[in-house]
């Protein structure tokens, strides 16, 4: 009986196809007689030796599998599939220090997609197989620190430089790890050690500067007071003035000095330029500083990305070159939306059609406030593609890059106040709330802590104790103007506590417009009473924001401000000793704007 050859695929994809059902299926040896040829066919293709690998290794043929999955890590390097199975293919043949390159290459990956926790984890596995693995030790260290445990980052890169005391990288993680400790002059040293190991080192050039700029007035390594200081990573307002950061490699190179000595080695490095931006903003210089602040969108550690819209960015170009509506897309913090709003006016007063993008919590007010000059604004989109109701539009443009836009120095900030307004009808409404409450009293609000989950935290808010001396003020009733997101205890004894009823900002803004004062920390509470016109004190922490500007007690940004701040880190005793001394003399409060 003459036999007939069974159907054979037509092409590679069925081929293909058909080997793909035979592994989903589990019947690898049919897999295998297809992946072969299609790898032959494809040497180049990673996909097709991935495959190849995976069936061998599951096949039990570890030592066939490996040189296939080897070729697809070089060919794909950034896939982890293809990583995991060589890692595991490797320890199957018996090779646990390249099972341990295999392991690190993988946790890496993990590690630049934020997944901290599952990149410590494969660290550790690396280190399992092969304990002396420096590359692998480094990056636990660096996971750790990541997550925030810091004193555990600092144990393990300890230990791994006591014995590879020529390991840059690991001096430079141990840096990161000692500053999001507190032990600043100890990141200071381990930062020029890793530079002093490798000159050309941007990186630790650009950490040196901050840790520089965290210094403290006066401090040197023999002073251990540091204070409450946030994570090497978080870069946003921690910088202090120039004229007091001592020290580096050069002892001419100052703290902007190490931001352009990275710059100098990597011109694209994006966290120096961003560093860079908040030293000049905070020093005053918003020439350069607004420039250097377009740097945010290049880099990783930012935490927003621009939107992918197709229409072009706004650039500036007058109303009739952008020829439809600008979308103005809010950015970054409640604080941020609120104090670059006094903009959106501006750009209608110009003559353009103005549509703003704003979160949800911030909406109400908003579009109360605004509307009257002309500028529809709608709620943030679910998708960052998408604009509400799909709204058309001709050029769009972050929020914040409308200084840079406008050309706004220091002498000319837009100070029109009030430019945010509460609703007449919830006014009213808290005007008889407050009024029965406080009777003939002064009616002061007061918030001591800011949004849990912002990285500065833990230096801006204040424990809730501290508030004694100034809540023994007489003739004041305090009232208690934020909310409690960490489900944590409510205000103090003494304060009128309105977290419940404190829906979002617009109800704020009619609670706030009944006050005779608002005393706060840097949180968006202040930027909201400042732009209501509310008189309004700040108490900042010794490292301030950039847009606090130094050794002030006014703000450029809102002329009915008055800043006080820390003398030293950590020190909120004295600055609300200072601020209830100041209530205490202060009478009658109408008159309370800047400085005074």
């Amino acid at each position: 009986m003459p036999t007939h050859p069974s159907p054979t695929p037509v092409s590679i994809g069925e081929a293909a196809a058909l080997a793909a059902a035979h592994h989903r299926d589990g019947r690898l040896e049919e897999a295998l007689a297809l992946y072969g040829p299609l790898q032959a066919a494809r040497p180049s293709d990673p996909a097709a030796n991935a495959l190849l690998g995976t069936v061998l290794a599951q096949l039990g043929r570890a030592d066939e599998a490996v040189p296939f999955l080897s070729q697809a890590a070089r060919l794909a390097p950034d896939d982890p599939e293809t990583l995991n199975n060589l890692a595991l293919a490797l320890e199957a043949d018996g090779c646990p220090r390249e099972a341990a390159d295999a392991w690190n290459q993988l946790g890496t990956l993990l590690y630049a997609q934020r997944r901290h926790e599952q990149a410590m984890g494969l660290f550790e596995k690396a280190l399992g197989l092969c304990p002396g693995h420096q590359g692998a030790s480094a990056n636990l260290g660096a996971a750790l620190q990541a997550l925030g445990r810091y004193a555990e980052a600092v144990e393990r890169l300890s230990a791994l430089l006591t014995g590879n005391p020529e390991e840059a990288e690991a001096y430079n993680n141990l840096g990161n790890a000692q500053m999001g400790a507190g032990d600043i002059e100890a990141a200071i040293a381990s930062y020029r050690r890793a530079i002093g190991l490798r000159l050309d080192y941007f990186e630790a050039y650009s950490n040196l500067g901050l840790a520089l700029a965290q210094r403290r007035p006066g401090d040197g390594p023999a002073d251990g007071e540091d204070g409450d200081l946030p994570s090497g990573e978080d870069v946003a307002g921690t910088l202090v003035n120039l004229g007091n950061a001592r020290g580096g490699l050069d002892p001419a190179l100052d703290v902007r000095g190490c931001y352009e000595k990275a710059l100098e080695l990597r011109p694209d490095f994006a966290p120096a330029h961003w560093n860079l931006a908040l030293c000049l903003l905070l020093n005053g210089d918003f020439a350069q500083g607004w420039k250097e602040y377009e740097w945010r969108w290049r880099w990783t550690g930012f935490g927003e990305e621009h939107r992918p819209f197709p229409q072009p960015l706004w650039q500036g170009e007058p109303p009739l070159a952008v020829g439809g509506t600008l979308l103005v897309t809010a950015e970054q913090g409640y604080g941020d939306t609120m104090q670059f709003a006094r903009y959106l006016p501006l750009l209608v007063e110009r003559g353009y059609e103005v549509v703003f993008e704003v979160q949800a919590p911030v909406f109400t007010l908003l579009w109360h406030s605004l509307g009257r000059y002309g500028v529809r604004v709608v709620p943030r989109a679910e998708t960052p593609a998408r604009v509400h109701d799909d709204l058309p539009f001709a050029r769009h443009v972050p929020l914040m890059s409308l200084p840079e836009r406008f050309g706004t120095r220091l002498e000319t900030i837009p100070a029109a106040i009030p430019y945010l307004f509460a609703e007449p009808t919830r006014q009213a409404l808290w005007a008889a709330r407050l009024g029965a409450a406080a009777g003939p009293r002064r009616k002061v609000g007061i918030a001591w802590k800011g949004r849990p989950l912002h990285s500065r935290d833990r230096e801006r808010s204040i424990p809730p104790a501290v508030l004694a001396p100034l809540l023994a003020v007489a003739d004041t009733q305090f009232v208690a103007v934020q909310k409690h997101e960490d489900g944590g205890a409510g205000a103090p004894a003494g304060m009128i506590p309105l977290d419940g009823l404190l829906h979002d900002f617009a109800e704020t803004a009619a609670v706030i417009a009944n006050l005779d004062l608002v005393i706060t920390v840097d949180t968006a509470v202040a930027h909201l009473a400042g732009a209501m016109g509310v008189p309004v004190w700040v108490m900042l922490p010794f490292s301030p924001d950039w847009r606090w500007l130094l050794g002030r007690s006014d703000s450029p940004w809102y002329p009915s401000m008055t800043l006080f701040r820390q003398g030293r880190a950590g020190d909120w005793d004295s600055v609300v000793a200072e601020v209830a001394r100041r209530l205490s003399g202060a009478g009658d409060l109408s008159d309370m704007g800047a400085g005074s």
